[in-house]
C-alpha cells in the first residue's frame, strides 16, 4: 500500500517537474540570450553565454526610449487601476447593500460583462466619435470598462461578508452614505483591493494589443518597445531579450513584494462572499 502511495507520488512530481520546464526553459533561454552575442542569441540555446556581454541592456536602455515607455506603461496602469478600483467598490458597495431587482439586474449585468469579448473595430469608432483615438485617456477607459466587471464580483462577494450592522450603527451616529463607505466600508476593503490590484497590474501592464490599436509610436508601452530591435528584415534577438527581461522586471518586483496580499485577498473574499 505504502509502496502504491510512492509510486503516485513520484509520478506526480514528475508531472510536476515537466509542466515547470516548460516555464522555465524559455526563461533561460532569454535571460542567458540577453547577454550573448547577436550570432550567439540567434541560436536559442539553454547554454550560458561564451562571452558574457552586459553592455547588451546599457544599449538597449539608451537607444531603445525605454524610460520614455516605462512612463507611458506607468501612466497607462496607475490610472486604469486607480479608475477600475474606484467604480468598482462603489459599485459593489450599493449593489451589495440594495435588496431590489434593479441591483440584481446590474449584477447579472456586470457578469455578463465578463464574458462578452471587446470588439475592435466599434471601440475604435466609440473612441474616434469622442475624439479619444491615440490618447492616454481612450487606453484607459478601455482597460477600466474590461476590468470592471470582474472587480465588482471581487469586491461584491466581500462587501456581502461585512455585518450590516456597521452601517446602521454609522447611520445613527449621522454618518451619511459617502462618509460611510468612505470612511468605513472602504477601509475594510484592504484586503481584496490589494489582491486586486496585484492581478489587474499584471495584465494591464503586459498588455500589447491595447497600445497597438489605439497608440501612436510615441506613446507605446514597454512591452512594445521590443519592435525597436526586431523587424521583418533584421532582428537583434540579444536586444530584444534583453529588452524583454527589463520589461518584465517591474512587474515581478510588484509580484514578489505583495504576493502575500493574493492570497490573503481571496481567501477572505471567497469565505465571506
Amino acid at each position: 500500500m505504502a509502496l502504491r502511495k510512492n509510486y503516485k507520488l513520484w509520478l506526480l512530481e514528475a508531472g510536476l517537474l515537466i509542466m515547470s520546464l516548460v516555464i522555465i526553459v524559455p526563461l533561460l533561454i532569454m535571460i542567458f540570450g540577453s547577454l550573448k552575442s547577436p550570432a550567439e542569441a540567434a541560436q536559442f540555446s539553454i547554454k550560458p553565454p561564451s562571452e558574457w556581454h552586459w553592455d547588451n541592456y546599457s544599449f538597449v536602455i539608451q537607444s531603445g526610449g525605454i524610460i520614455r515607455s516605462f512612463g507611458n506603461s506607468t501612466i497607462i496602469t496607475v490610472f486604469s487601476l486607480l479608475l477600475t478600483v474606484v467604480v468598482s467598490s462603489a459599485a459593489a458597495f450599493i449593489i451589495s447593500r440594495r435588496r431590489s431587482k434593479r441591483s440584481e439586474g446590474m449584477y447579472i449585468f456586470f457578469l455578463i460583462g465578463m464574458i462578452a469579448p471587446m470588439q475592435i473595430i466599434t471601440t475604435y469608432a466609440v473612441l474616434k466619435i469622442l475624439h479619444l483615438t491615440g490618447s492616454f485617456t481612450g487606453v484607459i477607459l478601455i482597460n477600466a470598462a474590461m476590468n470592471i466587471p470582474l472587480s465588482i464580483v471581487m469586491f461584491s462577494g466581500f462587501v456581502k461578508g461585512i455585518p450590516r450592522e456597521i452601517d446602521e450603527a454609522a447611520a445613527i451616529d449621522g454618518c451619511g452614505t459617502y462618509r460611510l463607505f468612505g470612511i468605513i466600508i472602504l477601509p475594510l476593503l484592504k484586503p481584496v483591493i490589494s489582491s486586486n490590484i496585484i492581478f489587474l497590474s499584471l495584465g494591464i501592464w503586459n498588455d500589447i494589443m491595447l497600445p497597438i490599436y489605439f497608440l501612436n509610436g510615441e506613446k507605446w508601452t514597454l512591452p512594445l518597445s521590443v519592435y525597436q530591435f526586431f523587424g521583418q528584415y533584421f532582428s537583434s534577438w540579444n536586444y530584444v531579450f534583453a529588452d524583454i527581461v527589463i520589461s518584465a522586471v517591474p512587474v515581478v518586483v510588484l509580484f514578489l513584494v505583495a504576493q502575500k496580499y493574493i492570497v490573503s485577498g481571496m481567501m477572505s473574499g471567497a469565505l465571506k462572499g
